[in-house]
């Protein structure tokens, strides 16, 4: 959008002017009557030269090519998916700890009142026990941590590979809903398991 709103408008505005009009086309358009919505255009493009007006950065991002290496809908699969197992904060330690081993996962998001808290992981867990200062009955809401990024169904997998670089984990939400967990190894059997698709063929050889 930022990029259409230079071409097409002549006002060279950065990711967030782009965003922010693009969220006031979209409620336009469920709101479905004529208005007028004022937008505020807070950034220049200037800073963005070499990423948003830069089509290579664009391209390897995945906003360029719509067909790319899929989307994070892909990883997940297509078939009837289990219901992801939650915490809460008032869980227990032991509770968690039994939920880890009958999965055999090793970290859990927390949902209270249907909203996403954050994740508990093994490593936590551990570390919470060997410090001799909790129980197996203490609750986890002090071991909730924020190692994470969050992602839809629809997020590209070019996307996905430089959230995964900050993040510990992709947590996949839909309207909400915790709907899947990622994690750098998933990507990386994603990846191997459409290698074929993705290796150039090799060059022909004289003779």
């Amino acid at each position: 959008m930022a990029r259409d709103l230079t071409r097409l408008e002549g006002l060279f505005v950065g990711g967030s002017g782009g965003a922010a009009v693009a969220g006031a086309m979209k409620y336009a358009t469920l709101v479905g009557r004529p208005q007028k919505i004022l937008v505020f255009l807070c950034d220049g493009g200037n800073k963005y030269v070499s990423k948003i007006f830069n089509d290579d950065w664009m391209r390897e991002n995945g906003f360029l090519d719509e067909t790319g290496l899929g989307t994070v809908r892909d990883i997940l699969g297509t078939s009837e998916r289990k219901k992801v197992a939650t915490a809460s904060s008032s869980s227990r330690v032991k509770e968690v700890i039994s939920t880890l081993k009958a999965l055999g996962i090793s970290q859990l998001p927390v949902v209270d009142g249907g909203k996403l808290k954050g994740m508990v992981a093994e490593v936590d867990l551990l570390r919470h026990l060997v410090s001799g200062e909790h129980t197996f009955d203490s609750p986890i809401g002090g071991l909730i941590e924020s190692d994470y990024a969050t992602v839809t169904p629809e997020t590209k997998i070019e996307l996905l590979q430089g959230i995964l670089a900050d993040a510990k984990v992709a947590i996949v939400t839909e309207r909400d809903e915790v709907v899947g967990i990622i994690t750098k190894i998933d990507l990386i059997d994603f990846l191997a398991r459409g290698a074929p698709s993705l290796i150039p063929p090799p060059a022909e050889r004289d003779g």
